[in-house]
């Protein structure tokens, strides 16, 4: 049986829509030359292919001179699903799977149309494809893959780990390969649940390869594809020249735990308190908070300005409010884009869309909104109107507001864009959990995404309306302290999405810059008490439920 490994590689820009770092240097070595080193160690592949667009071919073999990769060119045709994948993969880079529409990192770099046309003329009996960036990759972990697919798992068509991105690749049958690229799919298709053809999650049969715990359950990127894996891999590499699967994870869960960047990575912002359903029972909206706002686009736009000095970093408008109801919601959208370049790599919306309008539509299409995330909570009218608006149900129309997202819908078809996507969400609550199956199977087989979110009392701020307990028994720090803050609508700063009165704000950006707050000192204060196991450095810390969300 003949396997060969093949690297996609694109000298100028990545498949997330960053600059491409192929070229550049960590330690001396540019990251495509260290890739293919590390993967050409791997003792099972017979051949290595590096695949480069034609008008980038000297470069490439300049590069890889003296390797034993083979250069193939390609005269570049973008994928039809390749939008999808770059819009959808930004919110969950730092996982192999869980993208939005059930996106996974190996959607990323692995396309089997480009990958059809090599084997049409290099024939091989299976495809090890590798993110090109991936300069950690560890080869006995690749080498492993392929002995298991020959002794446990020989038959099935594909073969993968539940590594972090960048720690290896997916081996992939020729005629799955074939089979995609004829459906014009994405891999992640493969590995992603169907409503209508249900199977055992393949995490759970031989065609997932096991690996040690400290690489299974390792959280974090190892690919030189944005500021922060770049950074994050330097770091490794520096520590570490030569890493192991086992050693390298191990270094990343320390760093994850121990390190916090500059800036967040993503940013939630409250453009207004104003809500159509304030008395919502999902979640603490319109009078649960004092109201707030609405925001000045300008300050906004100082966050985004901010926020673009990272290639990768996530602004979310949402908060305790609809962020529909912004009066120059608008200018809040072209004050995000007009931020110096990189700009804010992901934006979304979260809203109930009951005020959705063309405007609200062209705006977000015209700015690149990724992700119109719609607060639902229930698929039936009826459960929708009782949740919603519990002392005046006949307030709520819930086929009214699916006619709005259907609109959006048709005038982004017109356009030809795939942005927005559209979430339908569900808080998980008592008083709709018999509709979840319903939801979720029938929105994904509408609109291919979907997402349902644990319900929280907000640290015992509202009532528990959880359906059980998902925490879990052993607490640890809280990963969101070191990822991700709050802007209210009023311009104070807070490091928890609990904190709905803004009891425990760490400042106003009034009177500093988002750095200067993030990296305050008691900012580092509530981090550092979590570090050591001390988890009571603000009340809300004390009664919190909601530590273990990623």
């Amino acid at each position: 049986m003949k396997i060969v490994a093949v690297i996609n590689a694109d000298l100028e820009t990545t498949p997330l829509g960053t600059r491409s770092r192929l070229a550049d240097e960590l330690g001396g070595v540019p990251v495509l030359r260290r890739t293919v080193q590390r993967v050409a160690r791997a003792t099972l592949l017979d051949e290595v292919y590096v695949l480069c667009p034609t008008t980038q071919y000297e470069r490439c073999a300049a590069m890889l001179q003296g390797t034993t990769a083979r250069i193939e060119r390609y005269n570049p045709v973008t994928a039809p699903w390749a939008q999808l994948v770059r819009t959808a993969r930004k919110w969950s880079l730092d996982a192999w799977r869980g993208g939005v529409g059930g996106t996974t990192h190996f959607d990323e770099f692995t396309d089997c149309g480009l990958i059809g046309g090599l084997l049409r003329t290099r024939p091989a009996d299976a495809v090890l494809s590798i993110p090109p960036a991936a300069a950690a990759i560890d080869p006995e972990l690749i080498d492993g893959m392929i002995r298991h697919r020959h002794e446990i798992a020989e038959g099935t068509r594909l073969v993968f780990t539940q590594a972090p991105p960048g720690v290896t690749g997916i081996l992939l049958d020729a005629s799955l390969v074939h089979e995609l690229a004829d459906k014009a799919t994405p891999v992640g298709w493969v590995l992603s649940y169907k409503p209508d053809a249900p199977q055992k999650d393949l995490t759970t049969l031989p065609c997932c390869c096991e690996i040690p715990p400290e690489v299974r359950y390792a959280a974090g990127r190892l690919v030189a594809d944005t500021d922060r894996g770049t950074a994050i891999l330097a770091a490794l590499l520096k520590e570490q020249p030569e890493p192991d699967a086992v050693d390298a994870c191990r270094w990343l869960t320390a760093y994850e735990a121990e390190i916090c960047e500059p800036l967040p990575r993503e940013v939630e912002i409250e453009l207004t308190t104003d809500d159509p359903y304030p008395r919502t029972l999902a979640r603490p909206r319109g009078l649960w908070p004092q109201p707030r706002g609405p925001i000045a686009p300008e300050v906004v736009g100082r966050i985004a300005a901010e926020l673009s000095r990272l290639d990768d970093s996530l602004m979310v408008l949402g908060g305790f409010g609809d962020a529909l109801r912004h009066p120059n919601f608008a200018a809040v959208l072209r004050g995000i884009r007009e931020a110096p370049s990189p700009g804010v790599c992901g934006l979304a919306v979260r809203t109930a869309a009951v005020d959705l309008t063309d405007e609200h539509t062209d705006a977000m299409i015209e700015c690149g909104v990724d992700i119109l995330q719609a607060t639902l909570d229930a698929w039936t009218a009826q459960t929708y109107c009782l949740i919603q608006s519990p002392h005046d149900p006949s307030a709520a129309d819930l086929d009214a507001v699916i006619d709005r997202l259907s609109r959006l819908a048709s005038r982004r078809q017109d356009r030809t864009r795939v942005n927005p996507i559209v979430v339908p969400d569900m808080t998980k609550i008592k008083q709709n959990v018999q509709e979840l199956d319903d939801f979720h199977d029938g929105w994904l087989r509408k609109l291919g995404a979907v997402s349902i979110t644990g319900a929280s009392h907000h640290a015992g701020q509202t009532d528990d309306l959880s359906v059980i307990p998902m925490a879990p028994t052993a607490r640890v720090a809280c990963r969101r302290l070191r990822s991700r803050c709050v802007v209210l609508a009023d311009g104070r700063v807070l490091l928890c999405d609990q904190d709905l009165h803004g009891r425990h704000a760490i400042g106003n950006l009034a009177d500093a810059s988002l750095e200067d707050l993030w990296q305050s000192a008691e900012c580092r204060r509530v981090r550092q008490a979590h570090r050591e196991g001390c988890f009571d450095p603000t009340s809300l810390c004390a009664a919190c439920d909601d530590w273990h969300r990623p």
